[in-house]
């Protein structure tokens, strides 16, 4: 059984927007997806900067790491790359599934190169040190409440870099800062969630 500590996840999550990737980053047209089975959830790593190593991409289901290994052709809870030992610059379609029934909620995808054959948990071999890490939240089956998707363009409508995040969520937990009940709101807003003191919505 792998033991993981999220704190590595926690801090590179944070330097994040402090540090641009410097080998990679997720993207995705939708990060808002229906599980009504009329959109799909996909991923693609797009390397800027040409890289060996092996490459891991992982979510969190429940507070668990699931990681898509083999190609992509399964998730699995054990430690295991989507490609090993590797030379990276093209490209790479890593995820593409129905959001057909699956249960609502907040997904994180994790994307990393480590050291080749070395442990991907612990952060001093991944390529780029903290910053080496890219996330995108996909935000599946919510009301638009939670979403706030109000222009159903796929992204929360104040998230202009597309990393299925609020762009005022500096601490990436899926809400905005100043939401502390997580009802999708700010707290000081209207029955619309807008600022209660931004009359014109801006």
């Amino acid at each position: 059984m792998y033991k993981f500590n999220l704190l590595p996840f926690a801090i590179a999550t944070a330097l994040i927007s402090l540090c641009p990737n410097a080998f990679a980053d997720l993207e995705t047209n939708r990060a808002v997806v229906s599980n009504d089975g009329s959109q799909e959830i996909n991923a693609t790593v797009k390397f800027r900067t040409a890289v060996n190593g092996d490459l891991y991409i992982a979510t969190k289901v429940k507070g668990k790491l699931l990681f898509l290994a083999d190609e992509g052709s399964l998730f699995t809870t054990d430690v295991r790359p989507f490609r090993s030992n590797s030379h990276f610059s093209d490209d790479i379609f890593a995820l593409n599934i129905s959001g057909l029934g699956v249960v609502p909620g907040l997904y994180p995808l994790y994307q990393v190169v480590t050291e080749p054959g070395s442990d991907p948990l612990n952060f001093l071999n991944w390529i780029g040190g903290l910053s080496g890490l890219s996330i995108i939240n996909f935000n599946i089956g919510l009301p638009v409440n939670l979403t706030g998707d109000f222009n159903n363009d796929g992204f929360f409508d104040d998230d202009n870099n597309h990393d299925g995040l609020h762009d005022d969520d500096l601490n990436h937990d899926g809400f905005h800062d100043d939401d502390l009940n997580h009802d999708g709101l700010h707290d000081l807003n209207d029955d619309h969630g807008n600022h209660a003191n931004d009359p014109n919505h801006t």
